[in-house]
């Protein structure tokens, strides 16, 4: 199938609180800098906490250091794992997570980081357990609450995922991200009217990116209202991917298929 919009059930059940991607060439300019590394010396704590104000591509560079260094370093494996995930490579970061949970099995940000980052990727039933346990240890948390929406939905738990996100927009109140996955519970659940005047708040909160936009398009497109759509999702996508999206959604909605397709691709 053509890549829906923000693709309702990979990328935009897919962490949109705490993951983005990054181009092939970010990836292979991270692998080069690994590769020439050269002699690796431990860094101060002054230095692990400046490198947090650096783009993701050093910091996954510092703290891949840092593991490889000392593998049961607990904060670089938390690190790297978090910022693997936000570069979209997923599978690693769970890795590196599930590592370092065999030396830290009760790590709430351990747990965390190998549970999102398995959401992240779309393997939301392995990724249930470690949030739930993450959100019985810090249920004050609200990523932890938002990916365990995401797990479940994509666990086809749709009641407990709607649960989940309303949790994390409790203690998140205005949370772009978390108003984005909860609008797109209820448009899976059939609701598109609710999903987009929740999205439609959310553009306007401060931290909205692209994302939100892109599923406000799906949603409007999933109510007929397919040039209104196809315009919005051209804002971030070229004019040739936001046709196809739009067209996909305009034949599924005069199949059968209709919102179970969306949950079930």
């Amino acid at each position: 199938m053509p890549r829906l919009l923000v693709t309702l059930a990979v990328s935009a059940f897919a962490l949109s609180a705490c993951a983005t991607t990054s181009s092939t060439s970010d990836e292979a300019a991270f692998a080069a800098d690994m590769q020439n590394s050269g002699d690796i010396l431990p860094a101060s704590r002054a230095e692990r906490d400046a490198i947090r104000s650096q783009d993701l591509l050093t910091q996954a560079t510092f703290w891949a250091e840092a593991y490889e260094l000392n593998p049961s370093d607990k904060e670089a494996a938390t690190e790297l794992s978090d910022t693997l995930r936000q570069l979209g490579n997923t599978q690693r970061a769970a890795e590196v997570a599930q590592q370092a949970l065999a030396l830290y099995p009760d790590d709430v940000e351990l747990l965390f980081a190998f549970g999102s980052a398995a959401a992240a990727s779309g393997r939301g039933a392995m990724a249930l357990e470690s949030l739930q346990r993450a959100a019985v240890a810090a249920p004050a948390d609200w990523r932890i609450h938002n990916a365990l929406g995401v797990a479940y939905e994509q666990s086809s738990q749709s009641e407990r995922a709607l649960a989940s996100f309303q949790a994390a927009l409790e203690r998140a109140p205005g949370e772009p991200a978390v108003m984005s996955n909860l609008a797109l519970s209820y448009a899976l659940a059939g609701d598109p009217a609710s999903a987009e005047r929740l999205l439609r708040e959310a553009m306007i909160r401060p931290g909205a990116d692209g994302t939100v936009r892109q599923n406000l398009a799906l949603v409007i497109a999933l109510q007929g209202r397919f040039t209104e759509a196809e315009e919005m999702a051209r804002v971030d996508v070229p004019t040739e991917m936001a046709e196809a999206n739009i067209a996909f959604v305009r034949s599924m909605l005069t199949s059968r298929r209709r919102y179970d397709a969306l949950a079930d691709n």
